[in-house]
């Protein structure tokens, strides 16, 4: 891990670093020439503008011969020495333990933080969804479940970078992929549900419940979990300006995590930012509309 600079605001740290990872081919394409494209849909419903990107580039995550070539992937680590939690199915090593990342990532360059008291660190996320988009993760390997340090640690990030990174959480079995290591996602690109005006929730296509104080945010969020443990999760958002934060609440069930018309809805879908890739999915890129980003987002509508 790499120490930050002393005196050096976190978000230019970020930023400045997010560039060093293009710079060097650690990242699978570089934003500032990428092969993608972005539609937006005004809803006449909610009044927000709803997103779509195609981003190609994230289809070399699964090429491990490719990310070898590039040097993303070293080609001499060895999963013998490398930390895997026995609760993955597919008995791979964590993506998400500093210590595994430094021996598999290395062009990977992580920035160490504090938040809420403990230690993290964030490494640009090689298949990006926006600018500036990072994976941070606590450097103990602990699970994705809320916590009410969870959303400590999501504000003051946001607080730490001048409210200009915003910050994702996806519970597990809502959209979070690794859920044996918490993480976030952070991203400086505004997200379109932050455009719906105040007292608008009820004409978002799912439950959003918005909070500018961390202990009502928290106490909902834990009234919602307590209410059905086995199936009840969520997508939090923390975004605004700075000084502001906005936290924005989804509540999510276990049994309702994917779209027909999408697949796996995580934090980016939820808030109106929906990523396509796949080559077969180019046709329902090509047929974008609002009541397309509606009827996704509806689908995942906890009962």
């Amino acid at each position: 891990m790499t120490a930050s600079p002393q005196g050096v605001p976190l978000d230019e740290v970020l930023s400045a670093t997010w560039q060093d990872q293009a710079d060097v081919g650690f990242l699978l394409s570089d934003p500032a020439s990428a092969d993608i494209e972005i539609r937006t849909f005004p809803d006449p419903v909610s009044g927000l503008a709803f997103r779509f990107r195609w981003l190609p580039h994230r289809e070399v995550r699964s090429d491990v011969a490719e990310l070898e070539r590039r040097g993303i992937l070293s080609p001499d680590r060895s999963e013998v020495p490398l930390f895997c939690d026995s609760r993955d199915p597919s008995g791979r090593h964590c993506f998400l333990c500093v210590d595994n990342i430094a021996v598999c990532h290395p062009l990977e360059e992580l920035v160490p933080m504090q938040l809420a008291g403990r230690d993290y660190a964030a490494g640009a996320n090689f298949a990006w969804i926006g600018n500036d988009h990072y994976t941070v993760m606590p450097v103990d390997h602990v699970d994705q479940d809320f916590t009410p340090h969870v959303l400590d640690a999501m504000v003051d990030l946001h607080t730490q970078t001048d409210g200009s990174y915003r910050v994702l959480y996806n519970g597990a079995d809502a959209g979070a992929t690794i859920p044996w290591h918490l993480h976030y996602q952070i991203t400086t690109d505004r997200l379109p549900v932050e455009d719906l005006a105040p007292g608008a929730e009820d004409a978002y296509p799912t439950t959003l419940v918005r909070f500018t104080d961390v202990a009502a945010a928290t106490g909902y969020v834990e009234e919602w979990q307590a209410a059905d443990p086995e199936h009840h999760r969520l997508n939090i958002l923390v975004a605004g300006p700075a000084g502001g934060a906005v936290i924005h609440v989804v509540p999510r069930d276990a049994r309702k995590t994917h779209a027909p018309e999408k697949g796996l809805i995580g934090g980016f879908e939820v808030c109106g930012d929906l990523v396509y890739s796949e080559p077969d999915t180019r046709p329902q890129f090509d047929g974008a509309s609002a009541d397309m980003a509606r009827r996704i987002i509806a689908a995942v509508q906890p009962e």
